[in-house]
């Protein structure tokens, strides 16, 4: 499957995952939308898996948009100290289920892969993903989303 075949059932899945798991609807976020580096307050997370293939998914997301997640997964007020205490937890838990889903969809049913803990990212590896040319950027809820693929085998 070639680089721009994979980034756009990523975003698909991405597109799913929010909906079904946070009640978040997502688009494409054109490139004169995305945030300018140094002023975008994301956080990150990735998750590394291992098998016949292995790589990372990292997600970033405005704090804003992990309150609005928490918020929507967990049934309390947006605005509310346990929605933003538990933002982080709601992308780990979002980016899981992307990556369990995305995973057979590029590489079919057969393979197993053992996916590793969401880890929280350093604000550092913020500048080196945006500039990654396949980062696949969302908007959701008016906030910008990224997702970065790298996988080991390709």
């Amino acid at each position: 499957m070639n680089k721009t075949k994979e980034e756009q059932l990523l975003a698909q899945v991405i597109g799913r995952v929010f909906e079904d798991a946070a009640f978040v609807f997502s688009d494409t976020l054109e490139p004169s939308k995305r945030p300018l580096a140094g002023t975008w307050d994301a956080q990150g997370v990735s998750l590394s898996f291992t098998g016949e293939h292995s790589g990372t998914l990292r997600m970033w997301a405005s704090r804003g948009f992990a309150c609005y997640a928490a918020a929507n997964m967990l049934g309390v007020e947006e605005g509310s100290p346990g929605a933003r205490e538990k933002g982080m937890d709601a992308l780990r838990e979002l980016l899981n289920i992307v990556v369990g889903n995305y995973l057979p969809l590029v590489y079919g049913e057969d393979p197993v892969f053992d996916l590793g803990l969401p880890q929280e990212l350093f604000p550092a590896h913020l500048d080196r993903d945006r500039g990654d040319p396949g980062a696949v950027w969302l908007e959701a809820e008016g906030n910008a989303v990224m997702f970065v693929v790298d996988m080991a085998d390709d």
